[in-house]
């Protein structure tokens, strides 16, 4: 995935979203995109089940 978008493309996805926002808005979004595009590389890879720790209870014998 690209680390930077272009103006183009956020163009697009704004249009495609519905949104309508200025040119601040935009250079805020531009700015966070490459954070983004790394999150989403880590959210699509296959992960065991550690990796949602939510169905796993563990104790200390102090919490019993």
């Amino acid at each position: 995935m690209a680390a930077q978008i272009s103006d183009n493309a956020l163009a697009f996805l704004l249009a495609r979203a519905g949104l309508n926002l200025t040119q601040a808005q935009k250079e805020d979004l531009k700015s966070v995109y490459p954070a983004l595009a790394e999150m989403t590389e880590r959210v699509r890879k296959p992960r065991g089940r550690m990796a949602e720790l939510a169905h796993v209870y563990e104790f200390a014998e102090e919490d019993l």
